[in-house]
């Protein structure tokens, strides 16, 4: 009797114990369960507000200035030498013209930070041949723009939101130029047109004759990014924020 009592309470015990571990571990199951779909919730949300906004980016005189070859200035012929030598300075034929490229200081670390927080697009009065042209220099790989094009092909005339899948509420745009965009101003941070070689009609020496070039660290597209980040930190904090017109100054102001 005695030890088929004592048999008994040490299955109980072991029952018992076992019953225990299991508990412990149903109980360390759910507290990972919750914090993997927390940690899963969060990631998901931030990524999904990251991509509610866009930046459609102009290319002339906004990322680069570009002019056929025939006509940079006697001063400025050196520059031709340089091409192979230096990443913000390329040579390329478009459509059977020769064009060289300078890209404005700060362009690569802009398209970096900025592609962290919108979705980004470029639209631009050049034709289709010409864009692909430049977005092997700037986008070879495709990760900031992607398919995300729109040239003169598809407007010719004017710019417009409309041809974009997207909320014009949460748009930005960044161009140096006011009158192509006729409908939609509110949502235009005009940034100041960079002009790296001589145009004709100016008497004072071009970026490139004198050999100097818009400040890296504080210039018009850093100051750009700086705005950016600001917008996208007021879209982040206020979830009730939905349009970043009204962060945008309504008399337009150059970068």
């Amino acid at each position: 009797m005695f030890v088929v009592t004592k048999h008994l309470l040490q299955r109980r015990k072991r029952s018992s114990s076992s019953s225990s571990c299991y508990d412990d571990f149903f109980k360390r199951l759910q507290n990972h369960g919750a914090w993997f779909k927390k940690h899963l919730t969060t990631q998901l949300f931030s990524v999904t507000k990251k991509k509610k906004l866009h930046l459609v980016l102009d290319l002339d005189h906004t990322l680069l200035h570009s002019v056929l070859v025939s006509n940079l200035s006697k001063r400025e012929k050196y520059l031709l030498k340089e091409t192979d030598s230096r990443q913000d300075l390329w040579r390329r034929n478009v459509d059977g013209y020769e064009f060289i490229i300078k890209l404005r200081p700060f362009l690569h670390e802009f398209l970096l930070e900025a592609n962290k927080l919108f979705t980004m697009h470029v639209y631009t009065m050049g034709s289709s041949s010409y864009a692909k042209q430049v977005l092997k220099l700037i986008d070879p790989d495709k990760v900031y723009f992607g398919k995300r094009v729109i040239t003169r092909e598809a407007s010719p005339f004017n710019k417009s939101l409309d041809l974009l899948a997207a909320d014009k509420r949460r748009v930005v745009i960044v161009d140096d130029t006011v009158h192509v965009w006729p409908f939609h101003k509110r949502n235009l941070l005009q940034i100041t047109k960079y002009i790296y070689f001589k145009v004709d009609g100016t008497k004072w020496d071009s970026y490139a004759e004198a050999k100097k070039d818009e400040s890296q660290s504080n210039g018009s597209l850093a100051n750009v990014l700086k705005f950016l980040e600001v917008v996208h930190k007021r879209f982040e904090e206020d979830l009730g924020f939905k349009d970043l017109r009204l962060l945008i100054p309504c008399r337009q102001r150059c970068y």
